[in-house]
């Protein structure tokens, strides 16, 4: 029952939601474990909307108000916050496999997220329960809720763009935040582009990086599917897809993404394979 963080060090670079949505629900197609998505923003973000048309059971869900960060938080002021009542207050996408506990609902300037230890107890609460719990950070390590989601988390995955600026002053560690320096960190490249010159070979060479680097590539398909509120679908539809459809090396390296991070939390991916997959 493990926490991962997903992180950018530059807002508009990385790719970071659109990387825990793509990996969140692969591993939810592919694996039998429980899954819980989230993040540290205090609106609405696109993770709500990805999967607006998605979701069993979703009729149960009769206001934003009685599920989601805000009816949380009102537990936890009542002291009645437990793990396992956490599920009760989320949006299934795949039926006891992937969650989504949406943002609170409250102001910016209002909004209890802003105490430091409110959000964090909350996704520790859920990772009691839940097999992986995967918050989405964004570039707000400066906050002190996503600080210690950071310090909180046993992955950081790192999400990075091809941009040089940003890469060089990653790679200087100028952009490092305090979780970085005591945490296992995968590096992604999101919104892969494998012609340019900043190809991910290219980058670890450049930079004398021993790890893995993981990609996320570019394709329109998924990109329109997210704005069209209908990511679970496009996944249904092309996660075994063959080696000459458009969409075969995205789905491939979300894959080959997805286990390497289980793999990295020590999860036995065998036991959870699901037949077929």
């Amino acid at each position: 029952m493990s926490q991962v963080a997903f992180w950018a060090p530059a807002r508009g670079h990385g790719a970071a939601t659109s990387n825990v949505l793509a990996v969140s629900t692969m591993i939810a197609l592919d694996y039998f474990a429980r899954i819980m998505i989230t993040h540290t923003r205090r609106t609405k973000t696109a993770m709500e909307n990805a999967f607006s048309r998605s979701g069993a059971g979703e009729g149960n869900l009769v206001s934003f108000c009685e599920y989601g960060m805000s009816a949380l938080e009102r537990l936890l002021e009542s002291d009645k916050l437990t793990p396992e009542r956490i599920q009760d207050y989320t949006k299934p996408i795949v039926k006891d496999r992937l969650d989504l506990l949406p943002g609170s609902r409250k102001g910016e300037y209002e909004s209890s997220l802003c105490r430091e230890d409110t959000l964090p107890y909350i996704v520790k609460s859920a990772s009691r329960y839940y097999d992986v719990t995967f918050v989405d950070v964004g570039d707000e390590a400066d906050d002190g809720a996503a600080a210690a989601i950071l310090r909180n988390s046993d992955l950081i995955v790192v999400n990075l763009s091809q941009n040089i600026d940003i890469l060089e002053r990653y790679f200087d560690k100028e952009l490092w935040v305090e979780g970085l320096h005591i945490k296992p960190l995968v590096l992604v490249l999101g919104n892969y582009d494998e012609n340019s010159k900043y190809n991910a070979v290219n980058i670890a060479r450049k930079y004398k990086w021993k790890q893995p680097i993981y990609t996320v590539p570019h394709f329109t398909g998924f990109l329109d599917a997210s704005n069209e509120k209908n990511v679970l679908e496009f996944f249904l539809r092309n996660r075994n897809v063959g080696s000459k459809h458009p969409a075969y090396a995205f789905i491939t390296e979300v894959r080959r993404l997805s286990k390497a991070l289980l793999n990295e939390l020590g999860v036995d991916t065998n036991l959870l394979q699901e037949r077929g997959a």
